[in-house]
């Protein structure tokens, strides 16, 4: 492959708002469904006041946007517009919809205790913890505390179509260890039912696949002009894609490799025309619709988590494909419809912690759950070989018994619900402000008014997509510090092999 000359380019400006756009078109598909809904069906709100809690969640996370939009940082690779439109939004906004609507009425729901008081507070935390995590993320320490910690980072850079062969030996390594925990019961639709004092390492390795799928992609989008050689590049990370897909067998596996490929075109400056965004608009929605439905289906096909072997799994895969084949299309589509809906509703699963959390705080110590978040912050840092009975107090299986009298899944909690559940109400909005003050400075030590950096944005990419907000605030920490080492290994590696390979370092 032929050298290119680099210039010194910086990250997108804030206004070109790039694919933001399809994320906008699928909220309009999924609020139009709901009104069409309403105009069929009158009755369908039968708690037509907890809308007004619903439109001021709405409010209350549009202003933080609307200030970052005056500021000129309004831009999807911010922490806080990333958060706003991967998940408040469609989840308490679109999903309390669907919930206050009847189109997601889990089973759970009888065990909201006072159903309009208890809905109503549960908006209210989640408008405690974005205001938190909002002031948080625009208060001045952790913008400077970013700024110090940039000016001690290497400055060296790659040159992008120097980090192609690296990066696909990083991802080999990844893919392995990926069907090596997936024969151990780590990854897939599947489940082990005791934690090995090797599993968590052999399940961190498995992120080298996914950290090298963004930094390919960044690299051939930043590449001006694609060679045959890329080109094959490309064809597998399409592959890929599929693949894992198919693998994972779980409904958000096709969003979450859209959400890789939207971050490395956001991130490499590229234009984009109107037509590039309605394709990404519309390919957006079929991914999270194909997603549903074939998750869905993977899930009634298999029937259980119960570990797999590879020839078994392979096996479901190819019945979930053939039981979709020979289903009904309008059936299908109308399947993946309520699997979105219920799929995307947090509001009734935050729910149920806010209408009874005090009431099962006395059993939580027997679920090994009290002090979650103090414990896993405290003991994260040992490593299971050391110690090989470590509890794991932020445990997804223990809390859906305790709370929704069912252990087989992994109901969601939130970092608002499990605040609440540590330290009551007033918990919620100094967690959230600390997790602001924590994303800040990621973002201004790695992204915020630099140049463009490969390595840097990578990094920045890993651990922003692992603070999840959907699961345990006791969970944040740990696993951000866990995806930050292998990332930084990782990049090291391509580091390594770009050095030894004669392709030196450039300054961009």
């Amino acid at each position: 492959m032929r050298e290119i000359k680099l210039t010194k380019t910086y990250l997108p400006e804030s206004k070109s708002y790039g694919l933001l756009a399809p994320i906008a078109i699928l909220w309009a598909i999924a609020l139009l469904s709901i009104f069409v809904w309403v105009s069929v069906d009158n009755n369908i709100f039968p708690h037509l006041y907890l809308l007004a809690w619903t439109a001021f969640t709405a409010i209350t996370i549009f202003i933080p946007n609307l200030i970052l939009y005056f500021q000129g940082e309004f831009k999807f690779n911010n922490p806080i517009v990333y958060a706003s439109v991967l998940y408040f939004f469609p989840a308490f906004i679109i999903g309390g919809l669907f919930f206050l609507s009847g189109m997601s009425n889990p089973y759970f729901v009888v065990f909201i205790q006072d159903f309009d008081t208890d809905v109503s507070m549960t908006f209210w935390a989640v408008i405690l913890g974005f205001v938190g995590l909002s002031v948080g993320f625009m208060f001045p320490v952790g913008k400077r505390i970013g700024s110090y910690l940039e000016s001690k980072l290497p400055q060296a850079e790659w040159n992008p179509q120097n980090v192609i062969l690296p990066t696909l030996f990083l991802m080999t390594i990844g893919i392995a260890s990926s069907v090596f925990a997936f024969t151990l019961g780590l990854i897939g639709f599947q489940k082990v039912a005791e934690i090995g004092e090797y599993d968590g390492v052999i399940y961190i390795v498995t992120m080298f696949s996914t950290l090298g799928f963004f930094l390919l992609w960044l690299a051939v989008f930043k590449l001006p002009k694609l060679s045959f050689n890329l080109w094959l590049v490309v064809i597998m990370l399409t592959v890929l894609t599929i693949g894992r897909a198919l693998a994972a067998g779980n409904r958000g596996s096709l969003l979450s490799s859209f959400i890789v490929i939207a971050f490395a075109f956001s991130f490499s400056g590229r234009k984009v025309s109107w037509n590039q965004k309605i394709s990404a608009g519309i390919l957006l929605v079929v991914f999270v619709l194909g997603g549903m439905i074939y998750g869905t289906t993977f899930r009634t096909v298999k029937g259980s988590e119960e570990r797999s072997t590879i020839d078994d799994y392979i096996v479901n895969i190819g019945k979930t494909i053939d039981s979709l084949g020979s289903q009904d299309v309008g059936a299908v589509f109308t399947s993946g419809i309520m699997s979105l809906a219920e799929r995307v509703d947090a509001v009734s699963s935050l729910a149920v912690v806010v209408s009874n959390y005090e009431r099962l705080a006395p059993y939580e110590e027997g679920y090994g759950l009290d002090n979650n978040i103090i414990k896993d912050t405290m003991t994260f840092a040992i490593p299971r070989v050391v110690w090989a009975e470590k509890p794991v107090a932020s445990e997804p299986r223990k809390y859906s018994e305790l709370y929704f009298d069912y252990g087989d899944n992994s109901f969601t909690i939130t970092p608002m619900g499990d605040l609440l559940r540590n330290f009551g109400w007033e918990g919620i909005p100094l967690g959230m402000f600390i997790l602001g003050i924590l994303l800040r400075t990621i973002y201004s030590a790695l992204v915020e008014n630099q140049p463009f950096s490969l390595w840097r944005i990578t990094l920045y990419f890993m651990l922003l997509t692992s603070v999840s907000y959907e699961s345990f605030y006791g969970g944040i920490l740990p696993f951000l510090v866990k995806v930050g080492t292998v990332s930084v290994v990782g990049l090291l590696i391509v580091n390594f092999f770009t050095k030894k390979n004669g392709r030196n370092n450039v300054k961009i």
